[in-house]
């Protein structure tokens, strides 16, 4: 009986793999779709996250590492530096 352990494992992660493998672009679609809903301020960026319209937030993201000092804005949210992300709508 001890012999067959290993045989039940492999059969048990060859049955769940597949399953695994469908689910994870699912679960990338709705974490898209639920960024998507969320409310957008007049520069493109999650209304709660930008520091234009609140600028006290600016303190959390430069305390983060993560500020364009040349723009004056978090880097993650710099479409100057970073072209792609005018591409998602954020100015």
């Amino acid at each position: 009986m001890r012999s067959l352990h290993p045989l039940f494992v492999l059969v048990a992660l060859l049955t769940v793999s597949p399953a695994l493998a469908e689910d994870a672009p699912k679960a990338a679609e709705k974490s898209q779709s639920a960024e998507a809903e969320k409310p957008r301020c007049e520069h493109g960026v999650q209304k709660s996250l930008c520091t234009r319209c609140n600028p006290k937030l600016a303190a959390v993201f430069k305390a983060k590492g993560d500020w364009c000092a040349e723009h004056e804005r978090p880097e993650s949210q710099c479409s100057l530096c970073h072209p792609d992300l005018a591409k998602k709508g954020v100015k």
